[in-house]
């Protein structure tokens, strides 16, 4: 099964890098990777094969935002976000979203299952200074393969695939990506798959920086853990490709219940002024509505013949 990384994120990066100054980390990639600093005039086109479809806004966020990555946030699979993404050619614009843009996903292919909404904005971390915004509806698609989160970590496995993408007042994006599975076991192994990535995640981002002919200075951190999640940060000088170029620290937090996992990931370009440091405590808030937003009620997902 390919591997493939989300356009959301791709045009999260994008957007990162050109409203913040070229510095953000995103979490998809396309296979191939683009430029990170891609212009702000171009808009992302997303297949239903690959990722959900970035909307074209201008080139500084409105009050509203995205996919990611986490970027744009994204995924090898599949975005890059957030969105929290590989950069391409292609950026997301934020344009302001209705007021049901968190709760009533868009639907591609066919999908079998119902996905937890996202979280609402004012439940992502430091959303006080952040501000975060939705960047456009929650994307909801059938999973027909494997979707990258970061240069370290793959989700594989999932049935169903739903993202949402934020922008924040600093201009930089976060990506919530939440899968579905078959049932509870398969769900719980991709859950411990990610887990494994990210632990040998330090080893693997030196590498790349030191065949990227940087400084190997990346540092992954376990920063809280629940009975269902666990919380992560990476702080390097990012290899671009995936992440957007530069010193800056990631954010991912990975939460399963039942048969349905989450990621939620963002980064901070270093020296980002009003971005607040995150606690244990903080870190620890943010997987306990990621597992209550899953074991709620599901969103209405329209079924499709």
């Amino acid at each position: 099964m390919a591997t493939k990384t989300s356009t959301l994120v791709r045009a999260a990066v994008a957007l990162s890098a050109v409203a913040a100054g070229g510095f953000a980390w995103a979490g998809l990639d396309t296979g191939a990777r683009a430029s990170a600093a891609a212009p702000a005039s171009t808009s992302a086109q997303l297949s239903s094969a690959a990722a959900p479809t970035a909307p074209a806004a201008p080139a500084t966020p409105a009050t509203a935002p995205i996919d990611t990555s986490s970027g744009r946030p994204g995924q090898e699979p599949q975005p890059s976000a957030p969105q929290p993404a590989s950069a391409g050619t292609e950026s997301a614009r934020p344009g302001a979203p209705g007021p049901s843009t968190a709760s009533v996903p868009q639907q591609t292919g066919r999908v079998t299952a119902a996905v937890p909404a996202p979280l609402p904005p004012a439940q992502l971390p430091d959303n006080a200074a952040a501000a975060w915004k939705p960047i456009a509806q929650p994307h909801t698609q059938a999973a027909t393969h494997d979707v990258r989160l970061n240069e370290c970590a793959a989700v594989k496995g999932a049935t169903t695939w739903q993202q949402q993408g934020y922008v924040s007042a600093f201009k930089t994006p976060a990506i919530q990506d939440t899968f579905t599975f078959a049932d509870t076991a398969t769900a719980q192994q991709a859950f411990a798959d990610l887990q494994n990535a990210m632990n040998t995640c330090q080893q693997q981002s030196r590498a790349l920086q030191g065949a990227a002919k940087l400084s190997q200075d990346a540092q992954v951190t376990t920063t809280a853990t629940t009975a269902e999640g666990t919380a992560y940060a990476r702080q390097w000088t990012a290899v671009p490709g995936i992440s957007a170029p530069g010193p800056q620290t990631g954010h991912i937090y990975l939460v399963h219940h039942d048969n349905t996992l989450t990621a939620l990931q963002f980064a901070i370009p270093a020296g980002t002024a009003g971005a607040g440091a995150l606690t244990v405590a903080d870190d620890q808030s943010t997987l306990t509505n990621l597992a209550a937003r899953l074991s709620a009620a599901p969103a209405a997902a329209e079924q499709h013949p």
